[in-house]
């Protein structure tokens, strides 16, 4: 049976829910507005899951709503409220929507255009407009404050949550990759990589979310953004471990480097739940391990071993994938030290990156 604590956090959600509908009609029916349940109906549908996304969602519907209501408002004023009329006024909320860039309000526009154009009303058409936007603006306030107020959830700390557990399974693939490769084994990691690539998603959800928190400083604004860039490198590095050691599982010139990978191993997997714990606590004062030096311990062993004429014994295919290898090890390392410099403020300017477009539009 789920714990006291995970009954509570299902629980808190739905009540709220009806805590922000209830709300809602009471203030819509305390201003007298003629069609007060259109403000429940907004609550309901703003609330979400954190402040950030709540904020998102009321911004989007009341920019949706604002935009149908002076289309809608202006064609029934006048008097045109036919069928073809009807689908001019849709098309032009649609585009004004795409042309004020408010690409989510959308299909919230024309929706208020089909309201105030299809059903039929005595009252002034900008009365009607103005009623259903102020309905509208109550539900969004009417959530908002229960949203901050009451058992508020923070996308920022979800955010943080959600790197520590992207960071946690990219150390164990790191580790079937890696592995794999020196022991000549194999498992399966396709349902690993689509659990990584689902919460690199969910990360990028949680980030837009954070953005509508103002919450915490500037610069600590600025580390977690740069800080779901690095996640999106780490992947990165690692696919590009994997590609390396393709087909590579019956290699036997890796096996003379066994020590210096094992260590090395180690080290990456300390690094991975170094910068996995940090970012849940936000706190960064435990020691760092030492990759630097095992890096160079199995650089300083790989040229030992080619001066000395080693790798002519084995396949160039072989020996090239094993140096692939090594290449790429070298750029994990370097973005996991960068991440790390990251968030003890130790980043020079140089290897900072513009904070724009760090989430791609898909």
């Amino acid at each position: 049976m789920p714990s006291g604590a995970a009954m509570l956090s299902r629980v808190k959600p739905a009540v709220k829910t009806a805590i922000a509908g209830v709300a809602a009609l009471y203030a819509a029916r305390l201003f007298q507005l003629p069609e007060a349940y259109w403000a429940p109906i907004t609550a309901l549908i703003v609330m979400q899951s954190s402040v950030g996304a709540t904020v998102n969602a009321s911004w989007t519907r009341l920019a949706g709503t604002a935009v149908g209501a002076v289309v809608g408002g202006a064609f029934v004023a006048l008097g045109a409220v036919n069928l073809l009329w009807f689908g001019a006024a849709v098309l032009i909320a649609y585009s004004l929507c795409s042309v004020l860039r408010l690409a989510e309000s959308q299909r919230l526009a024309t929706v208020t255009v089909a309201i105030l154009m299809l059903i039929g009303r005595t009252s002034s058409p900008w009365a009607i407009a103005l009623h259903r936007f102020l309905e509208v603006a109550i539900g969004i306030v009417v959530a908002l404050l229960i949203s901050v107020v009451i058992w508020p959830s923070r996308a920022r700390k979800a955010l943080r949550q959600g790197i520590s557990e992207a960071l946690a399974s990219m150390e164990t693939l790191y580790q079937i990759v890696s592995r794999g490769y020196r022991e000549g084994s194999s498992a399966p990691v396709d349902k690993l990589k689509s659990h990584i690539d689902e919460t690199v998603r969910r990360i990028a959800d949680l980030f837009k979310q954070a953005l509508y928190e103002p919450v915490g400083t500037q610069k600590d604004h600025e580390v977690v953004t740069l800080l779901v860039d690095h996640v999106n490198r780490i992947q990165l590095s690692i696919a590009a471990l994997e590609l390396a050691t393709q087909d590579g599982g019956g290699d036997m010139y890796v096996r003379s480097f066994d020590t210096e990978l094992k260590r090395l191993e180690v080290e990456i997997s300390l690094a991975f739940e170094w910068l996995s714990d940090a970012v849940v606590a936000w706190r960064f004062d435990r020691e760092w391990p030492d990759l630097g030096r095992f890096v160079c311990d199995l650089e300083e062993q790989a040229a030992t071993s080619r001066k000395a004429g080693a790798s002519k014994s084995y396949e160039l295919e072989e020996v090239f994938r094993f140096y692939s290898f090594v290449l790429s090890s070298k750029n994990l390392v370097r973005e996991l030290e960068l991440t790390r410099a990251l968030l003890t403020g130790e980043v020079a300017e140089s290897t900072s990156r513009p904070v724009t477009a760090i989430i791609s539009p898909g």
